[in-house]
């Protein structure tokens, strides 16, 4: 009873982070009397498009909790959405064909790195970088360096593919994706060997845990996560081949949800902690933008914010046990 009771409370004070921010902004625009911060759109708005960011959070953090950083997430998703939208749509297949042909085509290529990696047995920093290059070359050869555009479609075809940006399709899926990423870390041993490598690769490697195997793994489930990315990124605008490290935009653009996320799941789960974290940053995005001000310098105060964030929760203890020495001090002078 104790422990569920500690869940729930962990829970909820994952939800601090984007009330906060919510809170925050919203006493600010009822001063600068900005009425469209409150508006629906904004509230709808905030809650589907966190779903994108959420998805690639999750995709770029179970890779680090195994000790990982991939720098090749957003190029995998571009390819793969270009490879499977096109061929489903001349084909003119349903959305839940085309989701299934962009994650079929983000698995092989998830998996060819990871196994370019295991050849290699160089950083996976650097492949990753490799890897990107390369991929990147390929969206500029593949049809025709068109990219893939959902948007070129008939109306009725266009409105059946756009389905997994809108309600209630986008909060399905979320929750299946959610629930999937939970038991996989949770509840299985592929989450225990995962995190045992994150911890300490050689204590788990001598201790029985297979590596490869939890590599590959690792790579299948980054795989699907950015099959699910690359449908709900071409549902956003069009995507257009890449080039000169480009496609690393949707990648840095959820690094923010990623370390936010990190730090919230050690209060909940990881699902849960991404979340609240893609959630934390559209509310200061949108927050910010309903003031109407300059997308450059969002970008300054989005950054300042984070620093800021990750400022604190790294050295939250040294923080806390100051605050407890100023307290002594101010109690012996009393």
């Amino acid at each position: 009873m104790k422990q569920h009771n500690n869940r729930i409370i962990g829970y909820t004070k994952t939800f601090i982070f984007p009330a906060v921010m919510w809170i925050g902004f919203a006493i600010a625009a009822l001063i600068a009397d900005k009425s469209y911060f409150f508006s629906s759109y904004i509230t709808s708005n905030i809650f589907s498009t966190s779903v994108l960011p959420c998805v690639v959070g999750m995709a770029i953090a179970i890779p680090l909790s195994g000790g990982r950083w991939d720098f090749a997430t957003g190029t995998i998703a571009t390819l793969g959405g270009i490879i499977g939208i096109n061929i489903g749509m001349n084909h003119n297949w349903s959305v839940f064909a085309i989701l299934g042909l962009c994650i079929l085509s983000c698995v092989c290529l998830a998996l060819l790195e990871s196994a370019a990696y295991l050849v290699l047995r160089v950083p996976i920093m650097i492949v990753s970088l490799g890897v990107v290059m390369i991929y990147e070359a390929l969206t500029g050869i593949l049809f025709d360096g068109n990219g893939a555009n959902v948007f070129n479609a008939t109306p009725d075809y266009m409105n059946q593919l756009l389905i997994f940006s809108k309600a209630p399709w986008c909060y399905i899926l979320l929750i299946l994706v959610m629930i999937f990423i939970y038991v996989l870390m949770y509840r299985t041993k592929y989450g225990s060997n995962l995190k045992a490598l994150g911890s300490n690769a050689r204590l788990s490697i001598n201790a029985g845990v297979n590596e490869r195997k939890n590599i590959v793994c690792t790579y299948l489930i980054v795989g699907v996560l950015l099959g699910i990315a690359a449908l709900l990124n071409a549902n956003s605008s069009q995507v257009t081949a890449a080039s000169n490290l480009s496609s690393t935009t949707l990648m840095f653009s959820s690094m923010g949800t990623v370390l936010i996320g990190l730090f919230l799941a050690n209060s909940s789960c990881l699902p849960w902690g991404i979340f609240m974290g893609a959630l934390g940053m559209n509310v200061m995005t949108y927050g910010l933008a309903s003031f109407e001000i300059d997308g450059a310098i969002v970008q300054i105060i989005t950054g300042v914010i984070i620093v800021l964030i990750m400022a604190y929760t790294t050295n939250q203890a040294k923080l806390l046990a100051m605050f407890r020495k100023l307290g002594k001090r101010k109690g012996l002078a009393k």
